[in-house]
């Protein structure tokens, strides 16, 4: 065994750092992408020809920036999370070396090295520049070589702490066959989602993130060979054993876990839980400061499966009462780490975690034991029916699980649809991988707008509860087989594999920033997956494929289709563009499907899928009248508005507030009927002859006026501010609805002039819907 003598431990601690300020100092830099330094102007010029770049030029030396080589950015990302995580002690460099053996090679270097108050992180970092395939076999063997030497090192320094050991990777492909020995030695993975994951605990759960990350890491490990024993009242419900306790909140803490809807938990599936609210956990932990309490249970359930020694014991106490069927008796559950899944009420619990009373309060607790996640799924389901809405990205992942083997026809495709999602999301031979966001994985691209898109594209076929209704000859769902599990996954399979073709297919032949800005973004998703569903319908249609041709006898015919819409994206018209680009609003899919579709229409006229034809009618006639409609309806509710407000601020003498726009208005009624000295002016209503430009002037004029004494009196610049741009903070940014309004009207009045677009009507929609909420 080996044992380190003083001056091998002191050379250890040279490269560790505990203190506060150079931790902080070295955190920042590790933080930055690039390496920094000042240096003269000589020796500037020779750096230049090392890749560092000038940034600042003073007067006696050269700020320059480099940035930092893959392996020693990846490494500082995972010091900094260490640090984000609230370890104290780390590393301070790259060359810290532990000796773990006797011979003279037997010594490791050591990428980071966190210590806390409970365990040692002991990690290797792996980084590509691009997505690789690679075995990690002699990685993981290196890490088993060395293991118990440097543990020991380790506790010899820093005493008997648990030591975990972590094999962080960036922009690898690991086999099953390294994952599965990984988790057999007890390595933690920490992937490129396990760190994306981590992140979102950071963000979320702030001061008490460490007890899931300690779940995380050290899932189903004993903190402590001591069982803890409380009293608890052992009843049945619902076909399950479950025990009602009261327990201290930090204790739970410990032993808890929370079963978020990521990828990193996806081994312990169905997940459900969604990531705490950061915004409610200080609030939560300021009304438990203040003595505040929740009288209603939390519920978990105790996960005893993966060995004997996590058995949980209930004895009876003598004496029992016979009156009831409960059983009053002592529960001994074993202290470890992630055993006990939180299925309601991880606010309250995760609320204790910041307060003083965590160690001296008890909470009341329904506890279930070895509960399939299938139930616990329901249970938080039905529990939060009536609750907060769970997010529309995490109820749409869940759908696979509720659905899957749903009796009703319509929810099982909501199932199917949640699957193929989630198979693109997953697979790595797409470039959709890892690019969408599943449960509480955030990523470039929602779950919505490819839920959307399938239940347009006719990939699936339409169903009611108790039949299909649409597509079942055109759809890549055999519609025929009553194995439901079988037709779904075959499905899956057909449709995913589809999906990824087309999508790579577009991402190899297109531009990169076209193929970003116009398909790889959320209104693209929808309007790609309906448009490539389309082009399948309309080919099984005119036969040249059959319903459930092979991908590869599908993909070329397709690909002829998709490359006159590639042709119409490279050189897309400026008109169309612009349409395409600032839309909003409901009408945002539609026109981008239609665009998109009418670029093969075009082309190849048979091709007309549902919808195409009336929306194509749509664009030259209607919309001008329908524009035409809103601004006649927004004029007339803005002057009488505008003159009710003049009214109401400066009373009679409103007029003389507005005088220069009097005069104006007079002039053209005046120009309109002839000479002054034909009619008498004191029965001309000027108020006839305001306009829209008018109308801005007023606005502008009294934007900040109040009625002195009235604190009803609404000011002109709350109720007049429309945002219409994503920018809505100035003055002139409130008010660009009215430059727009005036523009739009000009051209509408212009019978030579040009058409407003779809996007310029909804604009003109907006408008009117604002200044009429309840209209």
């Amino acid at each position: 065994m080996v044992r380190l003598n003083e001056e091998q431990i002191m050379s250890i601690k040279e490269h560790m750092c505990s203190d506060e300020k150079k931790l902080a100092s070295l955190y920042r830099a590790k933080k930055k992408s690039y390496d920094e330094c000042s240096v003269s102007f000589n020796e500037a010029e020779e750096r230049k020809k090392q890749d560092w770049v000038e940034v600042v030029t003073l007067k006696t030396k050269v700020r320059m920036q480099r940035p930092k080589p893959v392996g020693v950015a990846f490494e500082d990302k995972i010091w900094s999370m260490f640090y984000d995580l609230g370890f104290r002690y780390l590393n301070r460099d790259e060359h810290l070396e532990i000796k773990w053996g006797e011979g003279g090679g037997d010594h490791k270097q050591i990428d980071v090295l966190a210590i806390g108050e409970e365990a040692i992180f002991v990690v290797e970092c792996k980084a590509a520049t691009k997505l690789t395939t690679s075995s990690f076999k002699s990685v993981i063997d290196g890490i088993e070589h060395y293991r118990e030497g440097v543990i020991r090192a380790l506790h010899q320094i820093y005493g008997d702490k648990k030591i975990k050991f972590v094999l962080a990777t960036d922009n690898y492909r690991i086999g099953e066959e390294d994952t599965k020995r990984m988790v057999e030695k007890k390595i933690f993975h920490l992937n490129e989602n396990a760190y994306k994951y981590i992140q979102g605990l950071l963000k979320s759960y702030k001061f008490c993130v460490n007890y899931q990350f300690y779940g995380m890491m050290f899932k189903n490990e004993l903190i402590s060979s001591k069982r803890i024993r409380v009293p608890a009242l052992k009843g049945k419900m619902g076909g399950f054993d479950y025990y009602m306790m009261s327990i201290e909140p930090e204790t739970l803490l410990k032993m808890g876990f929370v079963l978020h809807r990521t990828k990193v938990n996806d081994s312990m599936a169905p997940t459900y839980q969604r990531l705490l609210s950061a915004k409610r956990l200080p609030g939560i932990t300021n009304f438990i400061q203040n003595g505040g309490y929740f009288p209603n249970s939390l519920i978990v359930n105790f996960d005893t499966t993966s060995s004997k020694k996590m058995k949980i014991q209930f004895d009876l106490a003598e004496n029992s009462s016979e009156d009831s069927n409960a059983q009053l008796g002592i529960l001994s559950i074993p202290n470890a780490y992630g055993i006990a899944y939180i299925i309601d009420g991880q606010h309250r619990l995760y609320g204790y975690a910041g307060s003083d009373y965590k160690r001296t309060n008890t909470i009341p607790v329904v506890a279930f034991e070895n509960m399939e996640s299938r139930e616990q799924l329901q249970i938080f389901m039905d529990i939060n029916e009536n609750q907060k809405a769970v997010s529309k990205n995490l109820r749409l992942d869940l759908e696979e699980d509720i659905n899957w083997e749903s009796l009703q026809v319509d929810s099982r495709l909501k199932a199917l649809r949640s699957s193929i999602i989630k198979a693109l999301a997953a697979d790595s031979g797409s470039v959709l991988a890892n690019k969408i966001s599943v449960g509480e994985d955030s990523s470039d691209l929602n779950f919505t707008p490819f839920d959307n898109g399938l239940l347009q594209s006719s990939l699936l076929p339409r169903a009611s509860k108790q039949s299909y209704t649409k597509d079942t000859d055109v759809c890549m769902y055999d519609t025929q087989n009553l194995d439901h599990d079988k037709a779904m996954n075959e499905c899956k399979k057909r449709v995913a594999s589809y999906l990824r073709e087309c999508y790579n297919y577009a991402h190899q032949e297109l531009d990169e920033k076209l193929f970003k800005d116009f398909i790889m973004c959320n209104r693209g998703t929808y309007a790609f997956v309906a448009l490539v569903g389309s082009l399948n319908k309309y080919l099984i249609k005119s036969g040249q494929v059959t319903q459930f041709s092979s991908l590869a006898e599908r993909m070329p015919v397709v690909k002829k289709y998709l490359d006159i819409f590639i042709d119409y994206l490279s050189n897309l018209p400026a008109t169309d563009e612009n349409e395409l680009r600032l839309i909003r609003g409901q009408q945002a899919e539609r026109t981008w499907l239609c665009r998109f579709q009418n670029s093969i229409h075009t082309e190849v006229p048979d091709f007309n899928p549902d919808g195409l034809e009336s929306w194509l009618k749509s664009q030259d006639t209607g919309l001008q009248q329908k524009a035409k409609d809103h601004a006649e309806k927004i004029f007339t509710t803005l002057k009488g508005r505008i003159l009710e407000k003049l009214q109401e601020l400066y009373g009679d003498n409103w007029e003389s507030s507005v005088n220069d726009t009097k005069k104006e208005c007079l002039k053209r009624l005046i120009t309109l009927h002839g000479d002054e000295d034909d009619f008498d002016l004191q029965e001309i209503e000027w108020t006839d002859a305001i306009d829209l430009n008018d109308i801005k002037t007023i606005i502008e004029k009294n934007w900040s006026q109040s009625k002195e004494g009235d604190s009803t009196f609404v000011p002109f610049k709350k109720e007049f501010a429309i945002p219409v741009n994503e920018q809505c903070s100035t003055k002139a940014d409130k008010l660009v609805w009215l430059s727009d309004l005036i523009k739009f009207t000009k051209a509408i009045s212009n019978p030579k002039g040009k058409k407003l677009s779809p996007q310029q009507v909804d604009e003109m929609e907006l408008i009117y819907g604002s200044l009429n909420p309840e209209a």
